[in-house]
């Protein structure tokens, strides 16, 4: 019998009500949560290479979602993303089709949605 390994999903996310909920969601899975307010707090983390995949707000004060993205890539080895966002713009899914490893996810999917697209990213990440 296998079993999997528990991965660390990084949440980038300025409403704590949703990143608690993302948390909630996260853990029922079986996995462990890292969330941050902002994309630079999340720069500053000094395991974030280590992280199996990111689900990370659009919209952040400071430092935008796609911006922290476009950071990352500079990794050799960026780990999958999800960048979520509570608008409907066709212009998040070309930034985020610009960047590698990463899908769009809007807000107020339900949890199974959630749970089936971070299942997705962590299939990528292994």
């Amino acid at each position: 019998m296998s079993v999997e390994k528990q991965a660390r999903i990084v949440i980038v996310e300025d409403d704590p009500d949703v990143r608690d909920s993302l948390c909630a969601i996260i853990a029922a899975l079986g996995h462990q949560c890292v969330a941050f307010e902002s994309a630079e707090s999340t720069l500053a983390y000094q395991e974030l290479d280590q992280c199996d995949c990111l689900l990370v707000d659009f919209n952040l004060p400071g430092m935008s979602g796609t911006d922290f993205l476009q950071e990352l890539q500079q990794a050799q080895n960026p780990p999958p993303a999800c960048l979520y966002t509570g608008r409907v713009d066709p212009r998040i899914h070309d930034a985020a089709a610009g960047l590698k490893n990463t899908t769009v996810l809007e807000k107020g999917s339900d949890s199974m949605s959630i749970v089936t697209h971070l299942q997705r990213l962590l299939q990528q990440s292994r």
